[in-house]
């Protein structure tokens, strides 16, 4: 009865220690310099570790989508006999009508992160590492990186990380990243030479430009089937907020930049965009499909390629070419992040030191699972090494198919044998590969819902453009005065 009554003041005390511990974690004090968390010793047991003590340990991984992640997971238990990984996925809520709460979802994982009894690695589609509210539950992959003596930078594209930096830390560790090359229609006379002119980068302003030149010759076409009002915030948000500075913006320029994107707008666009997704997963499989396109668009996004344009050694067998990167105006490249995992800083030293280890594992190329998403040219992992896998497996696939007619032949005007398509690829992929990159949101997530909703009013109608401006300008204002308290 002794041992029961103790047990229980040792809960209560151990309960009162974990709320106490949250309370300095809200306000910012338990992750800062100084505290055990930044300690040497504590990163070196992470980076360093007696990997005897992964021995009946277990770190948990919650995802949107499974992709290639349970396979890395099966490889890494039987590679470390005794480590337990558990895998959440929220397959289910996709079958949800009339549509999937994910609010909902992440709510519970925000409301776990502050309790400390969130997973070990979390799908950065549940978690806002933008919003400094959630940011501090998260750890800084730098730390890691700087201190593990196997971590060489020049096996990875930095560029990667870089590119989902939130004030000079690392809380994201993508697995792949996806961009979104540009190709303008030849059949348009004069629109690729002048194309040619911005073969660095364009930005997506220059684009509007670029068609406006060309759509006052050529009125029954538009910009891009993808494209609308939402791809400014998408791909040019710097100019009308910066959440450090707390600017909001949202003045005359943007109220003509999104009266002028619709005005360009196909009729037959669709909202798939309030997705959040680059990935449309539309792929041109015959020539057929292509010349519809040229008989309505200036450009074609080429959201996942399938090889398509990157084997275009011959362009005039194509009614799209010149491919092009998007990037914003300092030169960086647009990427969105696809399976990317973030850590939960309340994990133990051990469950961090195996999740760290778990990345590293699933990032080697004897490891690489050739999921839908290495099908993609313009999907890229962050090493170095795993590029060359990411093309060889689907373009040997490719090859296969095209050479003994299984299927329907992918790339009959391709004449080169497979060793020059290797080459070809991986030359044009390197120049995307070493570019400077940029995720395409950098701003908090609340902050995106709102734009998406009120410009989603506006392509409907529902909105004037001034009427869009204004509410965004205020709902945005307020977001940031509430996160600066």
């Amino acid at each position: 009865m002794m041992k029961k009554t103790i047990a229980r003041y040792l809960r209560i005390i151990a309960i009162i220690l974990i709320i106490i511990t949250l309370a300095f974690a809200t306000v910012g004090c338990s992750f800062a310099p100084g505290s055990t968390l930044y300690d040497p010793d504590y990163i070196e047991q992470i980076v360093n570790p007696d990997r005897s003590l992964f021995y009946g340990e277990t770190i948990t991984i919650a995802m949107l989508n499974p992709h290639g992640v349970p396979h890395h997971a099966i490889r890494y238990m039987a590679a470390n006999p005794g480590v337990t990984i558990n895998l959440i996925s929220f397959d289910d809520y996709w079958q949800r009508q009339p549509e999937p709460d994910w609010g909902e979802v992440r709510m519970e994982i925000g409301t776990q992160l502050m309790a400390g009894t969130a997973p070990t690695l979390i799908e950065s589609f549940f978690v806002d590492a933008f919003d400094p509210r959630q940011a501090v539950f998260l750890y800084d992959f730098r730390k890691l990186m700087d201190a593990d003596p196997s971590f060489n930078e020049d096996d990875w594209f930095m560029n990667v990380f870089h590119a989902f930096e939130v004030n000079d830390r690392f809380y994201h560790f993508p697995l792949y990243v996806a961009y979104q090359p540009i190709v303008a229609n030849r059949s348009i006379p004069g629109l690729l030479e002048a194309f040619a002119a911005y073969s660095d980068g364009i930005t997506l302003l220059q684009l509007m430009q670029l068609s406006y030149d060309f759509l006052e010759f050529h009125p029954q076409y538009y910009l891009e089937e993808h494209f609308s009002s939402a791809c400014i915030m998408r791909h040019y948000s710097d100019r009308f907020i910066d959440v450090e500075t707390e600017r909001v913006s949202f003045d005359d320029d943007f109220i003509d930049l999104i009266t002028f994107a619709d005005s360009i707008t196909s009729p037959r666009f669709s909202d798939n965009w309030r997705a959040g997704s680059l990935l449309h997963f539309r792929r041109m499989r015959r020539q057929t499909e292509e010349q519809i396109k040229s008989e309505r668009y200036l450009f074609h996004f080429d959201v996942n390629s399938w090889y398509y344009y990157w084997l275009d050694f011959e362009e005039d067998l194509h009614r799209f070419s010149g491919m092009t990167p998007l990037t914003n105006d300092r030169g960086e490249l647009l990427v969105e992040s696809v399976d990317n995992f973030m850590l939960n800083a309340n994990a133990t030293p051990i469950q961090k030191a195996i999740a760290w280890d778990f990345l590293l594992f699933a990032m080697q190329p004897e490891n690489y699972i050739r999921s839908g998403f290495g099908m993609f040219a313009s999907v890229q992992s962050a090493s170095r090494s795993q590029l060359e896998s990411n093309v060889s497996f689907p373009m040997s696939t490719f090859f296969y198919y095209n050479y003994r007619n299984i299927r329907i032949e992918a790339f009959p005007w391709f004449l080169g044998d497979y060793d020059e398509a290797m080459e070809g690829v991986l030359e044009r992929m390197m120049v995307f590969a070493e570019m400077p990159m940029r995720s395409t949101r950098t701003y908090p997530r609340i902050i995106d819902d709102i734009i998406d909703e009120n410009l989603y009013l506006f392509y409907a109608g529902l909105l004037s453009a001034e009427q869009a401006a204004q509410n965004i300008q205020n709902q945005v204002t307020l977001v940031l005065m509430e996160m600066s308290r």
